[in-house]
């Protein structure tokens, strides 16, 4: 906590100008912040934020903040999310300025012009031509997740920032508590897993990325991390069927049926043990960088080690989360439809 603390120092500065006209005098203000954001950058953003453009996890962590009504921008992605619409149903009339469902990440910059955001997260380099504030931001391991959401919490101000401290105590909370059963595992008791990304299950991530980080602590080894993987990278089937996983965690629909059910990957440990499984998928992806992502962390090592946690309800978990973070009281159908995603 000390290090956010002191990497996203925000400066309040208020610069004054007095206008004169014939014998009128008028006095006026700007007033604005600085955020220095995750990559050390310098960003000026209003004093108040009122009106926000998120797409994709960030978003998620806009409306787990409970800022939903700041929104003016999102992607078609969050716009179409039937836990989104759930928990925060005027999403519907929300722009949509990122493009088709699916991370494409096209932009209609006319339409978020329109919008008039106070503050962008998203994509830098895209809107920095059009002045619109926009902090950088970096989700490749937990305490990025967490300064993120952070730093959201600082630019929306007030009782969203409070809200950004108690999440990050509950991200902390969790993993500790996952650790604690887990950290003392050793290698040769630990599954290889292999996190399957996109419809072929060839896209995965290794060394320094969010499943990396929920893999280990979880209680598994990332085999892809293992054989020299760093980041996110497109693999070949025939480098899986070399690495032979115990466990295979995909992040679709598709990619768990193409993994479970293709006569190129039968062979392998996890198909032939039937340890193969589709990540949940609730107001965003798990497996990959979002608030809600701290559900992962549970959720994976409940499937990596089910010996050690025969007393973890995961259910439980949700329901809890969703109360806390959303505001929202879930059904047992709901988290039913999170925990295992029908497409």
């Amino acid at each position: 906590m000390m290090k956010y603390i002191f990497r996203l120092l925000i400066v309040e500065f208020f610069v004054f100008a007095l206008l004169f006209s014939g014998n009128c005098q008028a006095q006026t203000s700007a007033a604005w912040r600085i955020v220095i954001d995750c990559k050390g950058n310098q960003v000026k953003i209003p004093l108040e934020v009122k009106r926000v453009c998120a797409n994709g996890a960030l978003a998620q962590m806009v409306l787990m903040l409970g800022a939903g009504d700041h929104m003016v921008a999102t992607g078609r992605f969050v716009a179409t999310n039937p836990m989104v619409l759930k928990i925060f149903p005027e999403i519907k009339n929300v722009p949509v300025i990122y493009g088709a469902p699916g991370g494409k990440s096209e932009i209609q910059l006319e339409t978020l012009v329109r919008a008039n955001p106070d503050v962008l997260f998203g994509r830098r380099d895209q809107v920095l031509s059009l002045g619109i504030p926009c902090p950088a931001v970096s989700l490749l391991n937990f305490e990025d997740i967490k300064y993120t959401v952070r730093m959201i919490g600082d630019v929306l101000g007030g009782g969203y920032q409070a809200k950004s401290i108690a999440f990050c105590e509950y991200y902390d909370a969790m993993i500790e508590k996952i650790r604690s059963r887990t950290a003392d595992i050793s290698k040769n008791e630990r599954p290889r897993v292999y996190y399957a990304g996109g419809e072929e299950g060839l896209n995965t991530e290794g060394r320094n990325t969010i499943s990396y980080s929920w893999i280990t602590a979880g209680g598994g080894i990332n085999v892809a991390a293992e054989h020299g993987v760093e980041g996110s990278r497109k693999v070949t089937i025939e480098s899986i069927i070399k690495w032979n996983p115990d466990i295979i965690i995909s992040n679709s629909y598709n990619g768990k049926q193409t993994v479970a059910n293709s006569e190129q990957w039968k062979d392998i440990r996890a198909v032939v043990d039937g340890r193969v499984y589709q990540a949940p998928r609730g107001v965003y992806l798990w497996s990959v960088r979002s608030g809600e992502g701290v559900l992962q962390v549970p959720w994976a090592a409940k499937h990596i080690h089910p010996e050690l946690f025969t007393d973890l309800n995961i259910q439980n978990e949700v329901r809890q989360f969703y109360a806390r973070f959303y505001g929202y009281d879930i059904t047992e159908g709901e988290i039913e439809e999170i925990l295992h995603p029908a497409n």
